[in-house]
């Protein structure tokens, strides 16, 4: 029987520590039989009892590479979550888009709410209160939260708490803001720029109507008018399709009439 000389093949699934250096609260520990340092926190230093010489299976090794790559992931996700507040689901698409396994990320996200990092209640009333302040409508703020895998019930909640009177003058604040820079079109097309621009901002027909019934309209179109009816002219263009054009522009069919009228005998 011949017994194999294990001193001429050492060991190649087993790690040795060569070398450790510390910088910024980071340990970066060379191995033996790998080329690249790998960096932990002293917290991780200590679980896995890390000293110059000592030597790691190829399990434990992999375990604590894993361990660097969970951290490496952590911290990212602590600069995420403090350039702004995030949903579990915001994390969990953040994390799936740098490679992160199933199982890796649920443990991260478990974590982060453990140390209240991560709350989807406080979350949807801080953002509710933060989108009121900036007059978005209901249809807006619940569309978004959906969007950030918030609950329906969760965000009905708060939502209740957006009175309609308070929405109505949200709204308002909003048409106030730009309704100068269109009154030089017809009333029609303010109307629709109007309803427009707060479907936008997810109000519903109910508010957008309150807001039309509101407003003191100013019609200052009847320039604007003779400008496009003479540019159309200029083209050539049969009368009928002027009239039509001009339709589509949202100006009125009697003050059409009146300009052509008025062109025609002047």
């Amino acid at each position: 029987m011949i017994v194999p000389n294990n001193s001429k093949n050492p060991k190649i699934h087993e790690y040795k520590v060569s070398k450790i250096r510390v910088k910024n609260k980071k340990y970066y520990i060379s191995f033996d039989q790998y080329e690249n340092e790998i960096t932990l926190t002293e917290d991780q230093m200590v679980e896995f009892r890390i000293i110059v010489g000592h030597t790691f299976s190829s399990k434990e090794f992999h375990k604590i590479k894993n361990s660097e790559k969970m951290s490496l992931y952590y911290n990212k996700v602590l600069h995420y979550i403090d350039f702004k507040p995030r949903s579990k689901k915001e994390v969990y698409n953040y994390l799936l888009n740098l490679d992160v396994d199933e199982k890796s990320i649920n443990e991260i996200i478990q974590k982060l709410i453990k140390i209240q990092y991560l709350d989807d209640e406080r979350y949807a009333q801080s953002y509710i209160l933060e989108l009121i302040r900036k007059s978005k409508g209901r249809l807006y703020i619940l569309q978004n939260l959906l969007n950030k895998g918030i609950d329906q019930d969760l965000i009905q909640k708060y939502l209740n708490e957006y009175s309609f009177d308070e929405e109505k003058k949200n709204a308002l604040k909003i048409v106030n803001k730009f309704i100068s820079s269109i009154q030089k079109n017809p009333i029609k097309k303010q109307k629709m720029q109007i309803t427009n621009k707060l479907l936008q901002e997810g109000y519903s027909f109910d508010i957008i109507n309150y807001v039309l019934g509101e407003i003191e309209w100013t019609d200052n179109s009847n320039a604007l008018l003779v400008k496009e009816y003479q540019k159309l002219l200029n083209k050539e263009i049969d009368q009928n399709k002027i009239i039509m054009k001009l339709l589509n522009k949202g100006f009125d069919y009697q003050d059409i009439k009146k300009i052509i009228h008025s062109c025609k005998y002047n």
